[in-house]
């Protein structure tokens, strides 16, 4: 998936006006323009599908968290006593009202995020045909390194999976380049709302926002949140990682992190990347990745089945049609498609901007 993600490209431009959709936001890509428009709609249209939903909560909580530790954070009587004059939430309204304030990069995570919640909370539960020897492969008793790490897993996804709305405070367990842009950005928008109230010069105020925001990005840990627990877990398993039955025992117990970050070992990605495929990647990517792993028609077809939550497209008769593709489907080919989705996404996304323009 590229950074401007699944709602570009004709369909998405033919059912949406362009002029709401550009007005105003001309220093931002007409593709992440198109996706602001559809995930801060104007009053008035319908209302979100589940995904975008999952994602502005995602979106919100997270910023509400950031924004409670930055009024902590800062050190000023002055401007802490202008803040507490607003005690309703400042900066996730304001996001709301100039989306623009987001990039690319981070609305992709925050999608990415969401869809796998979707996933934890639809397919929540074991399959209930799942035997003694899938479990104790998945959950191997006599290791209590893996043990824990199972439970930290467990721990970090219910932290997703808990219900709230878009002001309820999340754990901003985000990576840390994504944290960063939505710190900063948060601590603009209370900024923002102390110079309007004060008058005073930006300058004189800006130092206490950056020594509260600089604080906060000291003391975030990136390795608390359910994508880092789930390399974790894997590196823990050790050699057990690779055994042909985990994969699929990830996959019934519906553990779509775990079996991400397994795939990514043997494939040689990154645990993130490989979810990011798995919720929002093109047919064609997931189908590379299937094939590469040695996953038979059947397990592509489970696969696709257990995504569908997230996936409205793929119906009965879509499946049968990506099942006879997969068919067809050589290693030599998925294996040639794998090794280019190594590469960085920032270079791949400039290579099919070239492409487009010069063909």
């Amino acid at each position: 998936m590229s950074a401007f993600s699944f709602l570009t490209g004709p369909t998405a431009a033919d059912s949406w006006p362009a002029a709401p959709v550009l007005a105003g936001m001309s220093a931002v890509p007409v593709g992440h323009a198109i996706d602001l428009a559809f995930f801060f709609p104007n009053e008035g249209r319908e209302r979100h599908d589940a995904l975008m939903a999952e994602t502005r909560r995602h979106l919100g909580g997270c910023v509400a968290g950031i924004e409670h530790s930055l009024r902590f954070a800062l050190e000023r009587p002055d401007l802490t006593s202008i803040l507490a004059q607003h005690p309703e939430p400042v900066c996730w309204p304001t996001i709301c009202a100039q989306p623009t304030l987001l990039g690319p990069a981070l609305l992709s995570h925050m999608q990415m995020r969401a869809g796998v919640t979707l996933l934890l909370r639809q397919f929540g539960q074991p399959d209930d045909r799942l035997d003694e020897t899938e479990a104790e492969i998945l959950f191997p008793a006599d290791d209590p390194a893996v043990t824990e790490s199972l439970v930290a897993l467990a721990m970090a996804e219910g932290r997703w999976l808990a219900l709230g709305g878009e002001d309820d405070a999340m754990q901003p367990d985000l990576p840390a380049e994504h944290y960063a842009e939505l710190m900063w950005t948060a601590a603009a928008c209370l900024m923002a709302v102390v110079q309007r109230a004060s008058l005073v010069d930006a300058g004189e105020i800006l130092p206490a926002f950056e020594k509260a925001g600089w604080s906060l990005l000291a003391e975030h840990d990136e390795t608390r949140g359910p994508i880092a627990a789930a390399d974790r877990l894997v590196r823990r398993l050790g050699s057990r990682a690779d055994m042909p039955e985990l994969l699929g025992a990830a996959l019934s117990q519906r553990r779509f992190l775990l079996f991400a970050s397994l795939a990514a070992r043997r494939l040689r990605m990154d645990g993130a990347h490989v979810a990011d495929i798995l919720v929002m990647g093109p047919i064609s990517e997931l189908a590379a990745l299937c094939r590469s792993l040695g996953g038979s028609d059947a397990d592509y077809r489970h696969l696709l089945l257990a995504l569908r939550p997230v996936r409205p497209s793929l119906t009965d008769a879509a499946i049968i049609v990506e099942a006879e593709r997969y068919q067809s489907l050589t290693e030599g080919q998925a294996d040639a498609l794998v090794n280019a989705l190594r590469a960085p996404r920032s270079l791949r996304a400039k290579i099919d901007h070239l492409r487009r323009i010069t063909t």
